[in-house]
């Protein structure tokens, strides 16, 4: 099953619970106020023996994959530094473990944090601005490199709140993309695919939908209620979430609305349906659903779960991934989410050593290997022409289609209330495809609860 970040941090009680910590621990400043302040490595010095700890939460093969970029790092950099990698279960769990290490005094010397842990995190004074490192100082990127990074990446780990400061990095990236049925959809007369380049506008979608469905035995699409998604298509109707100056939020510009309408209509008229946790992959896999919006992340696991035929060891129907549904095709846009590093305060040279080290995992060659054996995305445009990852290309096709959308991909908010907020969302989507309300009542209403948030989290 593919893992996402409504899974492993924003659908649990737990979760809320995490993000219930007391104010004081931000109030304080934390224990990592007094720390040395980053100054980009410019007065460190290696060559002594040096252990950062990182914290992660992956998981099964995912973590084997990393445990092995590790060992590799750990024996090839020239700074005798040694990483010390350690597992801390899902994101709730290390966001809990971190604060309470920060509270204690002992945080560890980087982790993996979504934005709003970062906002967290950043509030009691723990972790470090990273562009004296990545940007401008003696351990920094040449712009060469620096360059051939997705700019949305680098993007999402800016945070306004808090003077546009780089205070993450990118990690675990992935983005919304549209899985189809090829072999259904052309049975039922469709005889355009929504690759990169040709992406549905949202009146063939609608049409499409309508063609393929038939009562009691095949749906168009799976709606998710993940705010993720919903964002997705938001952007991809050319809408907004946020005021310029992040302030308010726009649920209740017709963008929003149109998106919730369409829903709306395609569920009461047969062509669409919300499915019951993950059931959808294996709807998709039995062809009792065409199309879904999913994580390119997901790619893998659907694939050996649901499409690959047990008996034969081949694909049972010809699928793709391609662009989500536009409102204008020759301005796509889609939705980035994933997990980001950040690097606390302890001492100048643990910093520089942890840096070196996301340095080492950003590398071309790492971010390729990486790919393969997680199914996350690249992080830079050049690994497009990695030989290895083109060959794995030439086997799995579906996972170039997912990275030539990353390009048209767009970070979600990093404001601090960002996480309620997203409940917030699926609540209102809830009731519109349930019949509880109508879009623009649900809208208002999630709008008025938004704008709440955003002022108490001030």
């Amino acid at each position: 099953m593919a893992l996402t970040r409504r899974t492993l941090f924003g659908n649990t009680a737990a979760g809320s619970a995490a993000l219930m910590i007391p104010a004081a621990l931000a109030a304080c400043g934390g224990p990592g106020a007094g720390a040395p302040a980053s100054g980009g490595g410019a007065n460190v010095k290696f060559g002594e023996p040096v252990k950062a700890v990182f914290w992660h939460t992956q998981s099964g093969s995912n973590e084997t994959a990393l445990n092995e970029m590790v060992e590799k790092f750990n024996k090839t950099n020239k700074n005798n530094i040694t990483i010390v990698s350690e597992y801390q279960g899902s994101y709730t769990q290390v966001f809990q473990k971190i604060m309470a290490s920060i509270q204690a005094g002992s945080p560890p010397d980087t982790g993996v944090a979504y934005e709003s842990m970062v906002a967290e995190y950043t509030k009691a004074n723990a972790v470090i601005d990273l562009d004296p490192y990545a940007i401008r100082g003696p351990l920094a990127y040449s712009k060469e490199s620096l360059d051939d990074i997705f700019p949305a990446y680098i993007e999402s780990n800016r945070y306004d709140a808090f003077n546009g400061k780089l205070l993450s990095f990118p990690f675990t990236k992935s983005l919304a993309v549209h899985y189809y049925n090829e072999d259904v959809l052309r049975a039922a007369g469709v005889t355009k695919m929504p690759t990169a380049s040709t992406a549905w506008s949202m009146t063939e979608f609608k049409e499409n939908m309508a063609k393929v469905s038939k009562k009691d035995q095949v749906y168009g699409h799976n709606i998710r209620i993940d705010t993720s998604y919903i964002d997705a298509f938001v952007f991809a109707n050319q809408g907004e979430l946020l005021s310029k100056d992040k302030t308010k939020v726009r649920f209740t510009d017709p963008q929003w609305t149109e998106v919730f309408e369409m829903w709306e209509k395609m569920v009461k008229d047969g062509h669409a349906y919300v499915a019951e946790g993950r059931n959808y992959q294996a709807d998709f896999g039995n062809q009792r659903v065409a199309t879904y919006h999913e994580s390119s992340t997901g790619r893998s696991f659907v694939k050996a779960d649901n499409i690959m035929d047990k008996a034969t060891g081949k694909e049972k129907f010809k699928w793709g991934i391609g662009m989500l549904p536009q409102k204008d095709v020759s301005k796509p846009a889609t939705v980035m989410f994933g997990g980001n590093i950040t690097v606390f305060r302890t001492t100048e040279l643990k910093q520089a050593a942890a840096w070196e080290w996301i340095k080492f995992f950003m590398d071309k060659d790492q971010t390729v290997d990486w790919s393969i054996k997680s199914s996350y995305m690249p992080t830079r445009k050049s690994s497009a022409e990695h030989p290895t990852l083109k060959a794995f290309w030439e086997k799995e096709p579906q996972a170039k289609q997912a990275f030539e959308l990353t390009k048209y991909a767009k970070p979600e908010p990093n404001i601090t209330a960002w996480q309620d907020i997203r409940t917030v969302i699926e609540t209102a989507l809830t009731a519109v495809t349930s019949g509880k309300a109508t879009p623009k009542a649900a809208l208002e209403q999630a709008a008025r609860e938004a704008n709440k948030l955003i002022d108490e989290k001030k």
